[in-house]
């Protein structure tokens, strides 16, 4: 399989949709929990959003790299 700058941007766009889908999700169900999303925690006591943002950021930090590479 060959990986080029234009697959790794097509792959890191849909990344970014499905992170996206997730952060709804926890919207939503902080919102079920009449919470802000941002303070909701899971079984563990761990931040749930959290991983969410920082995979995002990296998924833009991608983003932006391929563009430089231009």
């Amino acid at each position: 399989m060959i990986i080029n700058d234009d697959i790794l941007r097509r792959e890191t766009l849909q990344l970014l949709k499905q992170i996206d889908m997730q952060i709804k999700v926890v919207e939503a169900e902080a919102q079920r929990r009449g919470i802000e999303a941002v303070t909701l925690r899971d079984a563990q006591g761990n931040w749930v959003m959290s991983p969410l943002l920082l995979a995002k950021v990296q998924a833009y930090s991608m983003l932006i790299q391929l563009q430089i590479q231009r």
